[in-house]
């Protein structure tokens, strides 16, 4: 492992010269500070916490160097046509923006691309993007464990592009905005990507993040971090639908800062072969501050799939409600861990986590770890988890009705995961359930 980390240390030292923003120096220390904490730690193995359900050794056994521009076109069967609900669209293939499609906005609406604000209003982005550090949390022990952000480290250090969200105060974002990721990679290569959104004050936002990886992908390692900021009185509904081919390894985080009398909500929504992470850590910093965060993993294959939310209520009167549902086929493995902290300064908090999942073979496997810690007295909490297989009555009451097994099976499934898909607004409800109808169909 210390060669390998060594090996991505001297590749920084080599590209970095490539890297947007150099010239910038909060952003050159982010960086530095990015690449330090890889070499010190490493990709995250068993031996930490947060990361040891599952090995990725495809990971870990591997270098990754640096994605450059490759002949691979695009396949246009990905990017479909744009949503009329859509007000903005932006593309990028291979971690490089290739368009922009827009209806006419209202003023105070700003998207673009990372490269785009780094050139033009660096000090905007200036405190919004968190380095590593920033994301490691306190344990009971009073002790940082920073060993579970290498990740976020790696994608600090080599991050190359990504998408800017500024909604300026009291401005209501008509539609949603939607950032499409389409990667097709050359063989052992990375590629990071980072993002901010941030709302001001009374504004309102919906936000799809849509990650696509061609199914003719040699093996890829590739990361989303995106840096999330909703002032006071804003609301941002955030959602993500990922689907990822048997030779990716793609790990997402979502990093939420929720001011006083705001609100978060976010559906993750994975259909993958290969390896996918999906991590959401959200911060209630003040009062009446809540979030929603759903997630949905569709296992098949030999998939290995992970799911993790951490909220933390910082400050009196605060909400949180996560719901996961996990199904898995074949060969697929699959792991939860959720987390709710509340502060000593945190009486009258309202928060709860259930995770279900639905194993469809003898062969699927799933870990689910729900967490509690609660320092303040005033408060209810909640949290819950199941694993189990069809049921047999409810098959058996269904083919009884004339209705073929197969039929049968795929109602009891998707009964189970729409769950999570009917709290969708209608903007992605269909989108979703697409996405359910493929997974049956692999």
């Amino acid at each position: 492992m210390k060669n390998l980390q060594h090996k991505y240390y001297e590749s920084y030292n080599d590209n970095s010269h490539l890297l947007p923003g150099l010239d910038i120096s909060w952003l050159k220390k982010i960086r530095e500070e990015g690449i330090d904490h890889f070499k010190k730690y490493g990709f995250p193995d068993k031996s930490v916490e947060e990361w040891n359900n599952h090995s990725y050794k495809n990971l870990t056994d591997n270098y990754f160097k640096p994605h450059s521009d490759s002949k691979f076109e695009i396949n246009s069967n990905l990017i479909e046509k744009r949503d009329s609900k859509c007000s903005i669209r932006v593309i990028f293939f291979n971690g490089k923006i290739i368009n922009i499609e827009s209806d006419s906005l209202p003023e105070g609406v700003e998207v673009n691309s990372l490269t785009y604000f780094l050139k033009n209003n660096s000090d905007f982005l200036k405190d919004k993007i968190s380095s590593p550090k920033e994301y490691s949390e306190e344990r009971l022990s009073n002790i940082i464990d920073s060993r579970p952000q290498s990740i976020v480290a790696v994608n600090a250090a080599f991050h190359q592009e990504g998408a800017v969200i500024h909604i300026k105060k009291n401005v209501k974002m008509p539609g949603y905005i939607e950032l499409l990721h389409i990667g097709k990679y050359n063989k052992n290569t990375m590629q990071h990507m980072r993002s901010v959104v941030f709302l001001e004050e009374g504004s309102e936002c919906e936000v799809l993040e849509n990650i696509v990886n061609d199914t003719e992908n040699d093996l890829a390692f590739t990361s989303n971090v995106t840096d999330i900021n909703v002032s006071k009185g804003a609301s941002l509904s955030f959602h993500c639908f990922i689907k990822g081919s048997s030779n990716n390894i793609h790990i997402n985080n979502i990093h939420g800062e929720i001011h006083k009398d705001s609100q978060f909500n976010s559906t993750t929504i994975v259909k993958a072969l290969g390896q996918v992470r999906a991590e959401n850590r959200i911060n209630l910093l003040a009062e009446n501050s809540s979030t929603k965060i759903d997630m949905l993993l569709l296992g098949s294959k030999d998939a290995l799939l992970e799911g993790l939310t951490k909220v933390k209520h910082a400050k009196n009167n605060s909400t949180s409600n996560q719901n996961t549902r996990v199904i898995l086929n074949e060969n697929s493995k699959a792991s939860f861990q959720g987390k709710i902290r509340v502060n000593k300064e945190a009486d009258g908090t309202l928060a709860n986590m259930s995770c279900k999942s639905l194993l469809l073979s003898n062969k699927a496997r799933v870990n689910s770890k729900p967490e509690l810690e609660i320092l303040a007295d005033d408060v209810k909490c909640s949290h819950g988890v199941t694993v189990g297989n069809l049921s047999i009555e409810q098959l058996f009451y269904l083919r009884s009705r004339g209705i073929p097994e197969k039929e049968a099976r795929k109602l009891l499934v998707n009964s189970f995961g729409n769950i999570i898909l009917d709290d969708l607004n209608t903007n992605f409800i269909g989108r979703a359930k697409n996405i359910m109808l493929e997974y049956f169909n692999d």
